[in-house]
């Protein structure tokens, strides 16, 4: 019964997520299990005990406490700053959950894949598109959200008791695939995962150094694939998903571009911040004479329908680092950048662990890195407290030579 228990919690904590009610914003029942986990046993916790443990504590502490005299600055509605502070709180309550499960049996990361499988099984797609469409290159939002992300998911479990190379080959395919068929940055992270995991595999010690070496010779063969990909996007070969963006491009050759154009509204957040840099608009503030939403327009060169935003809008803000500069100014946006950096770098110093857990290890990396710089501030709430807590974890063990299980 001791051991079922741990199991019983991440997968209560994993699933319960799916379950969500409005509380001022929305909540879930795994958010709800992690802050009366951390309520009950924070101040006698044995993790406090660990140097590393209290230095990232204590910038969660300073990033709570910035986040409220933001907020307060920016003249932030009550509810909205509500909103903004409760993501910080969720997070680091998350993370303490997870890493007091963890840090006992790291191999509970495996039933938390499992319930992340099991909701999203549960919950069903995000989407209207279907599977179908999919595979056929129609719509690649079905692919992006709900069917690439499953069967990442089941592969990892899978990576965790078969090691073969055989196995990282298909890995490393099933990301082309995705990329083909219009899931990029789920393809890339996929891909990527798979390739640094054969360098760790083939080459076993000092990865990193290796790495540093080779950067530039790494970076040109990336490139090559990219222009590779364009030009099988821009001659017809490749039509799924969301390529028109490439097409619309004034230079699809430059990857900067395809961000650009995919990800405008976390290149927007840099205007938003320079604008009010000090302490941001407040979170979840509304863009003012719709002033962002035009310049997103211009900057891709297509049209929006004013009228359809009378009601208001939400300032645009696509990037967990940027959108935090935005929303809350210059001092949340360096204290959230140390908390992503303290597990970036643990996380790329692992490349010469090769635990069992690699896979795992590596997508949860490049993961972070991607949504830190691309995607809602809303995953420092959602998927970063997990990333957090393994990254840190298998860095704990390795760090002080334990095998981990």
């Amino acid at each position: 019964m001791k051991n079922i228990i741990p199991i019983l919690l991440m997968l209560f904590f994993q699933i319960g997520q799916g379950f969500t009610f409005n509380l001022g914003g929305t909540m879930n029942y795994g958010w709800i299990l992690a802050i009366i986990y951390t309520i009950a046993y924070i101040f006698s916790s044995r993790l406090f005990k660990i140097k590393e443990f209290r230095y990232i504590s204590a910038l969660y502490l300073i990033l709570f406490l910035l986040q409220i005299l933001a907020e307060y600055m920016a003249g932030n509605s009550f509810q909205n700053g509500v909103k903004g502070v409760a993501i910080d709180v969720v997070s680091y309550a998350s993370f303490f959950f997870l890493v007091s499960l963890l840090i006992k049996k790291p191999n509970l990361i495996v039933w938390a894949i499992i319930g992340t499988v099991v909701r999203m099984l549960i919950f069903g797609k995000e989407s209207e598109s279907s599977a179908e469409e999919a595979l056929a290159g129609e719509d690649a939002t079905y692919l992006k959200f709900f069917l690439g992300p499953l069967i990442v998911y089941v592969m990892l479990i899978i990576s965790v008791f078969l090691k073969t190379k055989m196995f990282t080959y298909i890995y490393m395919f099933v990301g082309l695939v995705f990329v083909v068929a219009g899931a990029r940055s789920l393809g890339l992270i996929t891909f990527l995962t798979g390739t640094f995991v054969l360098f760790v595999r083939l080459k076993k010690t000092d990865v990193t150094g290796m790495l540093k070496r080779y950067s530039i010779p790494l970076l040109l063969v990336f490139y090559g694939m990219y222009v590779f990909y364009a030009s099988n996007v821009m001659n017809g070969n490749i039509s799924a998903g969301n390529n028109y963006q490439l097409k619309d491009s004034k230079n699809p050759f430059n990857p900067l571009e395809i961000i650009k154009y995919s990800r405008t509204d976390a290149w927007i957040a840099v205007a938003e911040f320079t604008d009010k840099p000090l302490w941001g608009f407040g979170s979840w503030a509304d863009d003012p004479g719709l002033k962002y939403h035009l310049m997103m327009a211009k900057l891709t060169d297509s049209k929006i329908n004013i009228d359809a935003y009378n009601g208001g809008v939400v300032l645009p803000a696509h990037s967990v680092i940027f959108g935090k500069a935005a929303y809350n100014g210059i001092f949340v946006a360096i204290i959230t950048f140390f908390i992503i950096f303290f597990f970036v770098k643990r996380g790329f110093l692992l490349l010469n662990s090769n635990s069992i857990y690699m896979f795992i290890i590596m997508y949860f990396l490049y993961s972070l890195i991607w949504h830190s710089l691309f995607s809602p501030v809303g995953h420092l709430r959602d998927s970063f407290p997990l990333f957090f807590a393994f990254i840190w974890v298998c860095w704990y063990y390795e760090s002080n030579k334990k095998q981990i299980q």
